[in-house]
């Protein structure tokens, strides 16, 4: 049985102009604060790693079911302005949490996050591999449907994923497994001479690197300074990841990410990145 204890009020509108993409391009409109009835603060909610406290006074709500043989805690924070839409599926990755504090004072919108107690899995399930709802299907029919409803509900655009991982690649003689210097397969990497190996920002598209607007997007980002992967997504070969459910149903998406604690660099690759779009 799924038992939903919480609804979403979700932002009016979209962003004045749409990332581009998977063809879209952002930023605020300026339009009427959303709805803030029935908010509680950031630090009342659930929080079992004590991580919530950076969010100050900012609008917080939480939703619980059970879907997948798992049960699940999302929990929401809204700006009150328009604005993106963060999307932070890993509880072990506080220095995106700092970066979706800093994102929403500055730029709105709002942020959705799994509440694991720390722990990257819930359960036996990646978040980020659970987005297997509607446009994706990676063969359990009817798993996803209210995980990503309660993840994309506040309907920002663009979707901006926050991800920090560890330094480095296997590969590379590090321990981490996203690297400017050791793209994974079906990537294709933009670096930067100097720039972290581990800070970057992730495109995703059909076409790969091959999609115009995509490679327009990261040369202006790589002029910028910032290291750009790009992810050719093949939906007859899917992880079922938030990069590819954005493709598939044509949501403006891109990921910032960077190595684990370094909340500093994301700050800085965000801001290049809206400043870009």
């Amino acid at each position: 049985m799924t038992i939903e204890t919480t609804r979403f009020i979700g932002f009016g509108g979209l962003l004045a102009a749409l990332l581009l993409v998977a063809g879209c391009v952002g930023g605020a409109d300026g339009g009427a604060d959303a709805a803030r009835s029935g908010c509680v603060a950031p630090a009342s909610l659930s929080d079992a790693d004590d991580d919530l406290s950076v969010l100050g006074d900012l609008c917080a709500r939480e939703t619980t079911f059970t879907e997948g043989g798992e049960s699940w805690r999302i929990q929401t924070i809204e700006s009150g302005r328009r604005g993106p839409l963060f999307v932070l599926p890993h509880d072990d990755e506080n220095a995106s949490l700092a970066t979706a504090a800093y994102a929403l004072k500055r730029y709105g919108g709002a942020a959705t996050m799994v509440e694991t107690g720390g722990r990257r899995m819930n359960g036996s399930i990646d978040p980020n591999r659970n987005f297997d709802a509607g446009a994706l299907r990676c063969g359990k029919p009817g798993r996803s449907e209210r995980f990503v409803a309660a993840m994309l509900a506040p309907g920002g655009r663009p979707v901006i994923a926050l991800h920090t991982n560890a330094r480095g690649s296997a590969r590379t003689g590090g321990s981490g497994s996203i690297s400017i210097r050791a793209p994974y397969a079906g990537a294709t990497a933009f670096p930067v001479d100097g720039a972290s190996e581990d800070a970057m920002v992730i495109l995703a598209s059909r076409n790969g690197a091959e999609d115009g607007k995509v490679r327009r997007l990261a040369e202006a980002l790589n002029a910028a300074g910032v290291n750009v992967l790009v992810e050719t997504v093949d939906l007859d070969d899917t992880d079922c990841s938030l990069s590819h459910y954005a493709v598939a149903s044509g949501i403006a998406y891109a990921n910032v990410e960077a190595a684990h604690g370094d909340a500093a660099t994301q700050r800085a690759i965000l801001d290049v990145l809206i400043k870009t779009l």
